[in-house]
């Protein structure tokens, strides 16, 4: 069972509540506002338990609920946007249920233009996603959101590139990689990243054959990055790819089976105003596969 009470709004429809209740305390518009969840300080002060499967829905800021997400060992958090968390929830608890982690088409559904592109070096990153870019048409959206995709994509295949790789390195009593210098994977290390678009909005996901991106290593990393905003003198990075991220998504989706596989998606909605795109509460999510289950491609 998924510990939250979830007000529905009063036009959903009949088939929205038979999906959600099963995972969800459904109340209607009459119920006792004590009893109805909305936002993350009642989850937290009723002293619900939070566990890898609990939803919370939040209305404070992008650093409040980074703080909070360190706090709790939350792992899916959905920003309570009007019109959109709704569809989220249903979205992230049929891909739960399912557990078929993998790719974003959980998401967008069928209609979605894709593009697969694998990686085995440093050297020529954005160039690529350049390319690649082209073949998108982002008509409907608040300006082109190239740009964004191409610093998120620049920013997390660098940290698969290198980071990864680094900790064979170490194991194998190398030196770790210096990111100014290029690097080259071979066979099963390559890291592939994949674009998609459809009228809901445009992913970005890039995976990686290492799974060691933890939930206690991100979020660390996003806390240190809110509070701090200043990088780290490190050869293997400055340490603020992962906040850059997390601020250019509206949503920001993480699956680890760890040592094996590690997939960062990155989601942005379809907006026709700036100002909607910007002032969207972040919603983040973290699905770990166990070891011995069955990856699903």
């Amino acid at each position: 069972m998924i510990k939250i009470i979830l007000k529905l709004p009063a036009d959903s429809q009949k088939e929205v509540q038979d999906f959600l209740s099963p995972h969800f305390l459904i109340s209607d518009e009459e119920s006792v506002d004590e009893y109805v969840i909305t936002d993350v300080h009642y989850v937290l002060n009723n002293q619900v338990q939070v566990t890898p499967r609990t939803f919370v829905i939040s209305n404070l800021s992008d650093q409040e609920n980074v703080l909070l997400i360190h706090k709790y060992r939350i792992h899916h958090l959905i920003g309570k946007n009007p019109q959109v968390y709704l569809d989220e929830i249903l979205d992230n608890l049929r891909k739960l249920t399912s557990k078929q982690f993998w790719g974003f088409k959980h998401y967008f559904g069928e209609n979605l233009q894709e593009r697969i592109i694998s990686f085995s070096d440093s050297t020529n990153i954005q160039e690529k996603m350049t390319e690649e870019l082209s073949n998108f048409q982002f008509d409907g959206y608040f300006s082109s959101p190239n740009d964004y995709l191409r610093l998120m994509a620049n920013e997390l295949l660098s940290n698969s590139l290198y980071k990864g790789p680094n900790k064979k390195r170490l194991e194998k009593g190398l030196e770790s990689s210096d990111r100014r210098s290029p690097v080259f994977l071979k066979g099963s290390d390559l890291v592939q990243a994949t674009l998609g678009a459809n009228d809901k909005g445009v992913a970005l996901s890039v995976q990686d054959s290492f799974g060691e991106l933890t939930h206690e290593i991100l979020i660390t990393n996003l806390v240190r990055s809110f509070e701090e905003k200043t990088p780290l003198d490190k050869k293997d990075g400055a340490g603020l790819g992962l906040y850059l991220t997390y601020l250019h998504s509206n949503q920001l989706i993480v699956n680890l089976k760890p040592g094996f596989r590690t997939e960062v998606i990155c989601i942005i909605d379809k907006n026709k105003r700036f100002l909607n795109y910007k002032s969207r509460i972040r919603s983040f999510h973290f699905f770990e596969e166990v070891v011995s289950e069955k990856t699903h491609a």
